[in-house]
């Protein structure tokens, strides 16, 4: 048998249609394999398919017509079909099951199956059908296949592990050899029955006292008089049994019952405990609708913070700079008595510069005053679009209605998950009413059922006791033939044969015909009692998985509740869901349309601010560039005057320099080199003029931002104060104790949720446990303790006993009268004929024979574990070397370990470490497959276990022989976790998990 396609749709975590073609490449080229994947990505859910498709079940969960939970969550339908060849020919085996009117929520509809040719050719449509066909072609049931095709996980150990009883049902289970039992029970039976039936025609024949017939009359009477005393201590007794039961289950109730009293007693213990830590998670809730006012003023004060220390900084290098100039003009300070000409020419320019910054200072002047004009008429605009309101005001309460509006939509979407849920909790209400009263008249039925099943058996046990004595006598027939009248009787010498006339009218036929009959109806009522026990067991599942979903449901409802009341507050409610849905919808609108209001009206005064802001800026510019001219001129006026001053010292000291100057020319003519560091001197002070500019520019930008950012944080002050002032927190210490991380509200809110849920669920099951003694207590069948009803029950049960005693004594006399009565002569000869065949039997039964069908069995199983240890050997002898199986020499079906690094040392199988073991299991699996293949080719090998107690060498000596029968021409997949054999192994068909999704995808890689 070898899989060839493998198809499945919405199986556990692998929603959607997907396939595995093995006859396609990369899996054409190389047959070895490797199914990877995190947990619970659906590696096993493959071999699932595989199971489901051709038995409808797998090794870990079964489909019924009630129950599917291989199903994905939330899908409507789901199937698994697999191509597979057997002796070259090609089949298709499917299996899909979907709900009611293509609904997640919908009733499981019946299985859909089909079994048919690659051509197209339908074999079979019905379950059973499909069934049996797939074992005849296979030669496998779902047992031999999942232990020789597809292994799964912790099944490698089973046999190994196994003792002597369950590794016996192991190999009947896999060859198929429990026939050898039947024959060994079938054996003893024989022999047991051939010397029971001889024991009885010998007791036959000794026995020679017959009673008379004033004794025949005494113990019948006799015996009717025990009958119905025994009857009626019966009935005492089944009265007595109903009395203690009752008893019995009122004080289980009263336990149950006080534990559950004591179990709410400990959750209000648990919430008083717990109380601080839901008072945290209380004071949470308002404290972190501060966080984020509070959080916007720390950012401001540190940006604040930030910008002073640039400012500090940049205020260091203009001092620097500032020095460095004076150091430079003191230098250059000798060189300016050469320039005087120049310095004529520089107060003549400032004269013209001190006119064009008079004229830009009117201008300027104009312009501050139509600016200063705007800025006015802007303020009374904003004031009037205020109109007695301030921006606080209007953003706190722009806040107030987005968090109703929030709420309220919150409260719309759980209301409509509530009336979802509310009809989901009917609806599987209703089921559950259904299916409690389909089980009523089951247990009736059964009832009826269990009597008459008791009645038959009765009747069929008397009637076959009154055929074995007329078969009894009518085997002495030919001896009563040969009786003839006053002539004397051969076995007891009597001349008078009175009954001879009436054994001859004897005839077995009606009361075979009876029998038959009865052994019919009591055979169709066993059919029926086992149907309307599985019917019942399905109920009783049945019922109790729709109590789990409706308890569940009303756990979900219940907390969703809880969420939607407080989101409820302030919003009048009416009558039904309904109303409070319209009633929602009318708030919510008109929260939208004030909502909409208020931001438009934020909008305007926005607009606004920012033209007054843009205004202000601008007339402070124009201040700033009017004080500038003013300094300006001044410093103009000053140097003006500086230059006059320096034009007359420096005339009167000019001549006396060219004198100098001629002197200094004839004595050294190079003497002009004080020009070039007059010229370096002017350049550098021009660099370091423009560097100051610049750094001033930068430090007016900066005290700008500062300005902006002292402004951006007493807003944020102002905001955060505001909001702390009309919250609960006294201070800011307060609010900061209030708030928790995110780990401690997680924390504090499943613990809430936890106690909540553990309060229903107490409360629920207080309940019911009190309503149940009350009903058992209500009844009050007896007074008395249960030990005094158990002891009159044993007293019931000794006169029971002993009326049955005296009923089989005096049945028995009767019965042994009647037989001793039977002509002897015939018993001779039959009795010479049961030792004959005794002694046969009796030869076999010690051969072969055993009660249990042990001896037979066990020694047909050893000749088949010694064929499975051959085998599983030469798969060791690949896998590890060292270790060798053996049978144990006391005892046929145990196994040991033979340690061929020690000497063929002995060992248990227990004493093998979990990489060893492991080997070893894994060898025993491969056998077994071999074995169970004796008959059927297995082309196909999965392994569904994990590979990491190996180190690398036995893991490459493991994949090796994997190896090894992939090139014999198996398919082996192998699912694993191990990285090394991962790389080891290049064709994978990778399950990687959608991130939050909790569904997988098939990728196949090579």
């Amino acid at each position: 048998m070898k899989i060839l396609a493998v198809r499945l749709q919405n199986l556990n975590s692998l929603r959607g249609e997907w396939t595995i073609d093995f006859r396609l490449p990369p899996f054409d080229s190389a047959s070895l394999f490797a199914i990877v994947g995190p947990t619970g990505a659906g590696k096993t859910t493959i071999l699932d398919a595989i199971c489901l498709a051709l038995y409808h079940q797998t090794p870990r969960l079964k489909t019924s017509p009630t129950s599917n939970e291989l199903m994905s969550r939330h899908s409507s339908e789901c199937l698994a079909e697999v191509e597979f060849e057997v002796a070259g020919q090609g089949y298709r085996a499917f299996w899909s099951q979907r709900r009611a009117r293509g609904q997640a929520e919908g009733n499981l509809q019946a299985a859909k199956v089909e079994l048919a040719r690659l051509d197209g050719t339908i074999l079979a449509e019905k379950t059973n059908e499909k069934l049996k066909l797939i074992t005849e072609l296979t030669g496998l049931d779902f047992g031999r296949f999942t232990k020789s095709m597809l292994l799964a996980q912790g099944s490698f150990a089973a046999f190994l592990n196994a003792d002597a009883n369950e590794r016996a049902e192991l190999l009947e289970e896999l060859t198929g050899t429990d026939i050898y039992g039947r024959i060994s029970m079938q054996v003893f039976s024989d022999a047991r029955e051939h010397k029971n039936a001889l024991e009885l025609l010998q007791a036959k024949a000794s026995a020679t006292e017959l009673l008379s017939a004033e004794q025949q009359q005494a113990l019948t009477a006799e015996l009717a008089t025990v009958k119905v005393q025994l009857s009626k201590q019966q009935h005492a007794v089944n009265k007595q049994r109903q009395l203690l039961q009752w008893r019995q289950q009122i004080t289980a109730a009263e336990q149950a019952l006080a534990q559950s009293r004591q179990e709410a007693a400990e959750l209000n213990t648990e919430f008083t405990r717990q109380q601080p830590k839901l008072a945290r998670l209380k004071s949470h809730q308002p404290a972190s609708k501060l966080a984020p006012l509070y959080q916007a003023l720390q950012q401001a004060k540190r940006r604040r913070q930030d910008l002073r220390a640039n400012q500090q900084q940049l205020q260091q290098n203009l001092a620097s700079g500032f020095t460095e100039q004076a150091t430079l003009l003191w230098q250059g300070r000798q060189c300016l008595l050469a320039e005087q000409q120049r310095a004529e020419q520089q107060q003549h320019k400032l004269s013209q510069q001190q006119q064009q910054l008079q004229q830009q200072q009117s201008r300027l002047a104009a312009t501050l005053q139509q600016q200063t004009a705007a800025h006015v008429a802007i303020q009374q605009q904003l004031a009037q679009l205020v109109q007695g309101g301030d921006e606080t005001t209007l953003r706190q309460q722009q806040q107030q209605q987005r968090e109703h509006l929030y709420q309220l939509q919150q409260a719309q979407r759980l209301l409509a998950q509530q009336q979802k849920w509310q009809q989901q909790l009917a609806e599987l209400q209703q089921q559950l009413s259904n299916k409690q009263l389909q089980l009523a008249p089951l247990a009736e039925q059964l009832t009826m059922l269990r009597s008459r099943f008791k009645s038959l058996s009765e009747q069929i046990s008397d009637k076959k006791q009154l055929l074995a004595q007329q078969q009894l006598i009518m085997q002495l027939s030919e001896h009563r033939a040969h009786l003839r009248p006053e002539q004397p009787c051969p076995l007891c010498g009597s001349t008078e044969h009175p009954a001879v006339s009436e054994y001859q009218q004897l005839d077995d036929t009606a009361i075979v015909k009876q029998l038959v009959g009865k052994e019919a109806e009591l055979t169709k009522v066993q059919s029926e009692g086992e149907a309307a026990r599985t019917r019942q067991a399905e109920l009783n599942s049945a019922i109790a998985h729709l109590n789990q979903q409706v308890l569940g449901q009303q756990t979900e409802l219940n907390e969703l509740q809880s969420q939607l009341q407080p989101l409820l507050q302030g919003v009048v409610e009416p009558s039904n869901d309904a109303d409070l849905t319209q009633t929602l919808n009318k708030h919510c609108d008109q929260l939208q349309q004030q909502l909409t209001a208020t931001e438009q009206q934020l909008s305007q005064l926005e607009q606004q601010q920012q033209q007054l802001q843009q205004l202000t800026t601008e007339q402070q510019q124009t201040e700033r560039q009017q004080t500038e001219i003013t300094h300006q001129l001044a410093l103009l006026a000053q140097q003006q005057h500086s230059l006059t001053e320096q034009h007359v010292a420096r005339a009167s000291e000019l001549s006396q320099w060219q004198q100098q100057w001629q002197a200094l020319q004839q004595a050294e003519p190079e003497i002009t080199s004080e020009h070039r560091d007059l010229a370096d001197l002017k350049n550098r002070l021009q660099q370091l003029l423009q560097q100051l500019q610049q750094l001033e520019g930068q430090q007016q930008a900066l005290q700008r931002q500062v300005e902006q950012a002292e402004a951006e944080q007493q807003a944020a002050m102002q905001q955060w104060q505001q909001a702390l002032a009309a919250s609960d927190f006294s201070d800011e210490a307060t609010f900061l104790a209030a708030l928790l991380s995110d780990t401690e509200l997680s924390e504090l809110s499943a613990l809430q949720q936890q106690l909540q849920q553990a309060e229903v669920a107490a409360n629920r099951l207080l309940t019911d446990r009190q309503q149940r003694f009350d009903e058992l207590a209500g009844q009050q069948l007896s007074s008395e303790s249960e030990a005094q009803l158990q002891q009159q029950l044993q007293q019931l049960e000794q006169q029971v006993q002993q009326f049955t005693e005296q009923q089989g004594r005096l049945q028995h006399q009767l019965n042994s009268d009647q037989q001793r009565r039977l002509n002897q002569q015939s018993l001779l000869a039959e009795i010479a004929r049961a030792e004959q065949q005794l002694a046969v039997w009796q030869r076999l039964n010690s051969l072969i024979g055993s009660k249990e069908g042990d001896k037979y069995r066990r020694f047909a199983q050893g000749l088949t574990l010694q064929q499975l240890v051959v085998l599983a050997n030469r798969q060791l002898q690949l896998l590890h070397n060292r270790y060798q199986l053996a049978r144990h020499p006391s005892a046929e079906l145990e196994l040991q370990v033979l340690d061929t690094w020690q000497a063929d040392a002995t060992r248990d199988t227990k004493t093998l470490s979990g990489g060893e073991s492991f080997l070893v299991s894994l060898a025993l699996a491969l056998a077994l497959s071999d074995l169970v293949s004796s008959k059927t080719s297995i082309d196909s090998l999965f392994l569904d276990e994990g590979f990491g107690t190996l180190d690398a060498d036995t893991l490459e000596s493991a994949l090796a022989v994997l190896d090894q029968l992939n090139a014999s021409g198996k398919m082996i997949g192998i699912i694993s976790h191990v990285e090394a054999l991962k790389q080891r192994v290049p064709v994978q068909i990778r399950l990687e998990k959608q991130q939050g999704l909790g569904f997988s995808q098939i990728r196949i890689s090579q």
